[in-house]
């Protein structure tokens, strides 16, 4: 065997399994390829979001050899930042070919790694990932605020805008999300490829279909036989739950499984709202969910709901509640709001943004259908397996890494993860 590619990736995710794992089974998969991941040694999560994710944690890094997949830890010089005081001794002794950045298209840490790169590896690739949408396009908000904020626009305009100028010139391709964010990166200037490939994705080792899951929480919960939708998200009206009770019918043998959490205003404002409406009976608030454990409880539902609002400042950009749901083989409901219509994929589950009539009468039409909308969850099944699961992703960015980025190429058949067939074919035929 030749000498294998070497590949280094820098994620703050990275310091988890969930995330990390992707990338373990990518080595497993392919051992021509040698991965680093590379993460700071100590990460808050969700600083800012205790009410939402349960509770904030601190977790402190480990670094891994695990034949070609490995895990290097940085010293972060400030706290939720990439940029390091040691990353440059990291990646002399990785020594890649690519260097992968997970995270936005206008971290300054992109530029510190890009100048380490060019000087010591000239012959390297610089390739990101950016979780973007149309509320990260480089523009001035120009609503009514005070002086000090418009001089802060203004310089974090100019700054943001010098690192793009960075990227756009040395990072030889571009990932994203969804085909919003590919219209961005075109509408500011970027002429390089442009891949639509997810990061996060789903794993089947996880999400998948479970009876014993199902019966376990229907039992927890006392669901009996009723029909029980779903919805996974913080609390809070842009990501559509306020829309969801509001559209819930009054009567019939359904529940609603409420997953998540918010803060202890916006969960009484959802509860006098519930109550107002009179289905106490019929909604279940879970309170958070962890990230192993939710999939047990889309596989006690029967169909998903996920109808965000789009904001000034937000944009559903790729939202697993869209897809694991989807994993288990059911249905989902959503509507036109960011990267929703394209994760759901089936036009006949879509309704329009903030449209509650359109919403109520799609809750009630699958209630009123529940073979057809099974046998829709089971061809989004298929989709969500050869589009969003970790497999098909690995596959076909080993395909895109070998034949496009190490050659200078770019083959539009690689720019769609929900249309592309990789060299070792569908993971469901």
């Amino acid at each position: 065997m030749g000498q294998k590619l070497k590949i280094a990736l820098i994620s703050h995710t990275f310091q988890i399994n969930y995330y990390a794992r992707r990338w373990q089974l990518f080595a497993q998969a392919h051992p021509d390829v040698d991965v680093t991941l590379i993460t700071p040694s100590v990460v808050k999560w969700y600083p800012k979001k205790d009410y939402s994710y349960g509770n904030s944690k601190t977790t402190t890094g480990k670094e891994v050899d695990e034949g070609n997949f490995h895990v290097r830890l940085v010293k972060p010089i400030f706290k939720r930042s990439f940029l390091s005081w040691n990353i440059k001794s990291v990646l002399k002794e990785i020594k890649p070919d690519v260097f992968y950045h997970v995270g936005f298209h206008t971290q300054i840490s992109l530029v510190q790694i890009g100048m380490i790169m060019r000087h010591h590896f000239p012959k390297s690739k610089l390739i990101l990932h950016s979780m973007r949408g149309p509320n990260f396009d480089l523009k001035v908000d120009k609503s009514p605020c005070s002086v000090k904020e418009w001089i802060m626009r203004r310089v974090m305009y100019v700054y943001y805008s010098a690192i793009w100028c960075y990227v756009k010139k040395h990072y030889k391709a571009v990932f994203c999300h969804y085909p919003d964010a590919v219209e961005c990166f075109r509408k500011e200037g970027y002429e390089g490829p442009i891949y639509m490939q997810t990061q996060v994705g789903v794993n089947s080792e996880w999400f998948h279909p479970d009876e014993a899951a199902r019966k376990e929480i229907r039992e927890k919960y006392n669901l009996g036989d009723a029909f029980v939708f779903g919805s996974a998200s913080r609390f809070s009206e842009e990501k559509g739950v306020d829309d969801i009770l509001e559209a819930l019918p009054k009567d019939g043998n359904w529940k609603y499984l409420m997953m998540g959490a918010g803060s202890k205003k916006e969960e009484q404002r959802l509860k006098d709202k519930i109550r107002r409406k009179g289905i106490e009976d019929k909604v279940i608030m879970t309170g958070f969910v962890d990230w192993y454990e939710i999939t047990k409880y889309w596989n006690a539902i029967d169909c998903g709901i996920h109808v965000p609002r789009t904001t000034a400042h937000w944009v559903e950009t790729f939202s697993l509640s869209s897809i694991q749901p989807q994993a288990t083989k059911k249905p989902v409901i959503g509507n036109t709001s960011g990267s929703v219509p394209y994760q759901i994929g089936f036009e006949n589950m879509i309704v329009p943004e903030g449209d509650i009539k359109a919403l109520s009468e799609k809750i009630s039409w699958v209630l009123a259908n529940q073979e057809e909308a099974q046998k829709i969850g089971e061809e989004m099944y298929k989709r969500t397996l050869n589009s969003f699961s970790v497999n098909h992703l690995n596959e076909m960015f080993y395909d895109t890494l070998v034949e496009d980025v190490m050659q200078g190429a770019f083959d539009p058949s690689k720019a769609d993860m929900t249309k592309y067939t990789p060299k070792k074919g569908e993971i469901y035929a």
